[in-house]
């Protein structure tokens, strides 16, 4: 599988030892996280769109344009366009949601027009006055609908030359910033829990892959945005990890799944395992919140993500001893 994976692919299993360097300004103000697996990758808070995106690959042949998530880069997109589309799809599901709420009214106004017995011009007069109520929600839900759909079409060659993300068979982060790209190991990036004040008295919090030899840092918010449970962004970086980690499968999360069988390791995992190909594509959003999303969020809240990071003894500094450091012994 050399010819497939590149010598700087991360494996978990071969951590080659580390220059000394990292963020002593970041470690003061948030926490970092330990590297090393906790084999929970799956955040509750993001299963819908997961679900929703692994739908839209029915069978193999559907599998040849995996963009933006696949098995071979977990792009982390940033910038206006992006938060527009975030923004048209928010109030596509906004008018959605107004538009089975208006029912309930309507039919209180049309069920009581129908008891009094009134005639056809009252009738009218109820459907008119709703009128305007419709054709905002007609707008805000195929403007938003549509509108993301057609901003997703006419930017999708800008987004695609956007080299910003994860490689797992190169083993390295990219970062588009302006004209220039930098890239670095992705063993070179320290992960910390950022928190952001909510305004109610709470936190956000975000997934943050520093470098640790310079400053350039990538905000993980191609999945996770401000999550409201720590626990969410333990588990993303989990699911981050095993991603990149060429010793072991894709995380087995429903993003993934249509991409397993094209990348080596994991195709030769499920056919040991024996793992179902459409085991998260049989279960919509309905059968995920009705029969499965508890029992995830109660396995996420009772994983133990505290653990000993593997990278810091691959460090200099942290685990290592540094190059000129005494190493002899004082003697009474």
């Amino acid at each position: 599988m050399k010819d497939v994976y590149h010598d700087t692919a991360y494996r978990s299993d071969a951590i080659p030892a580390l220059p000394p360097g990292g963020r002593l300004d970041m470690d003061k103000v948030f926490q970092r996280l330990p590297w090393g697996c906790c084999q929970n990758p799956i955040v509750p808070n993001a299963m819908a769109v997961q679900l929703a995106y692994a739908g839209l690959f029915k069978d193999e042949s559907d599998t040849h344009d995996g963009f933006p998530w696949g098995e071979l880069v977990f792009p982390v997109n940033k910038g206006f366009l992006n938060g527009l589309q975030s923004f048209l799809y928010i109030v596509y599901m906004c008018a959605t949601l107004a538009f089975f709420i208006s029912l309930l009214p309507l039919a209180a106004h049309v069920l009581g027009v129908l008891i009094r017995g009134a005639n056809a011009d009252e009738f009218v007069t109820v459907l008119y006055s709703y009128t305007y109520i419709y054709i905002l929600i007609a707008i805000g839900y195929f403007g938003g609908k549509y509108g993301r759909l057609s901003l997703a079409h006419l930017t999708d060659k800008r987004q695609r030359a956007n080299p910003t993300g994860l490689y797992r068979r190169e083993g390295v982060v990219r970062i588009k910033e302006r004209k220039s790209v930098f890239e670095a190991p992705f063993i070179e990036f320290d992960a910390y829990l950022i928190h952001t004040p909510s305004g109610r008295g709470g936190r956000y919090f975000n997934l943050v892959l520093q470098h640790r030899y310079s400053k350039h840092p990538l905000w993980m918010k191609g999945l996770v945005t401000d999550a409201m449970n720590q626990n969410d962004v333990y588990a993303y970086w989990s699911m981050v990890q095993q991603f990149m980690d060429v010793s072991g499968p894709l995380p087995d999360v429903p993003i993934f799944e249509p991409f397993r069988s094209r990348d080596p390791v994991t195709r030769e995992w499920d056919e040991r395992t024996r793992r179902d190909p459409f085991k998260w594509r049989k279960i919509t959003s309905e059968s995920w919140r009705k029969n499965h999303e508890q029992t995830h969020r109660n396995r996420l809240q009772n994983t133990n993500f505290h653990h000993p990071c593997i990278l810091d003894a691959r460090i200099q500094g942290r685990g290592l001893p540094m190059p000129d450091e005494p190493r002899g012994a004082m003697l009474a």
